[in-house]
């Protein structure tokens, strides 16, 4: 009568491990988001800094061509914050359903209850309902918490100006203006596919 439903199957227990300048969990690379990992003390772009540039100007190179493809579409992105709406996190927003993906806002609610006692419960549970999370104005402990036992790649403040991704942005030549979303979704399918 009904169509039987099949649980999600569950996601491997994640040991991070450092791959290649990324940190990686055994399925999908995690990008440690340390300055001197995107650049030298230089300011020139390492080898991680580099591959992220060439596929924020692939995805630069699809979307002048047509319509872009809906590379995240099975992907969900939650959006974490203490406080309300930001526009960095919007920016994550629009580059993220840019690309196909569903993003969702996690009420700040949820921070406060995942600092207690089932913070760990709340982490696991984040992880199991989106492939990222992007948080901004949560506590340190919080944040090692969600990194640690979510199994999903928790990036901090993604979109902020002083994220050390934006520090590529003039190293992205021909900036039309829109260098920060395709640095954004460069990120996003790094990270993500």
């Amino acid at each position: 009568m009904f169509p039987q439903l099949t649980p999600r199957k569950p996601r491997p227990a994640l040991t991070p491990r450092l791959c290649d300048g990324c940190l990686s969990t055994g399925t999908r690379p995690l990008m440690d988001f340390q300055a001197a990992l995107l650049l030298t003390p230089d300011a020139l772009p390492t080898p991680a800094g580099e591959a992220l540039l060439h596929m924020a100007r692939s995805l630069r190179a699809m979307a002048c061509s047509g319509p872009m493809p809906p590379l995240l579409d099975s992907k969900h992105l939650g959006l974490l914050s203490r406080h309300q709406r930001s526009a960095s996190q919007g920016a994550v927003e629009h580059a993220a359903r840019g690309l196909g993906a569903r993003v969702a806002w996690v009420p700040a609610e949820v921070a406060w209850v995942a600092e207690g006692p089932g913070a760990r419960d709340t982490a696991r549970l984040l992880g199991r309902l989106y492939d990222a999370l992007d948080c901004e104005g949560l506590p340190a402990g919080l944040l090692r918490c969600l990194r640690e036992d979510s199994g999903v790649p928790v990036y901090e403040g993604l979109g902020r100006e002083e994220h050390p991704l934006a520090r590529l942005l003039p190293c992205l030549d021909d900036d039309d203006g829109d260098g920060h979303r395709f640095l954004l979704q460069a990120m996003l399918v790094r990270t993500l596919l």
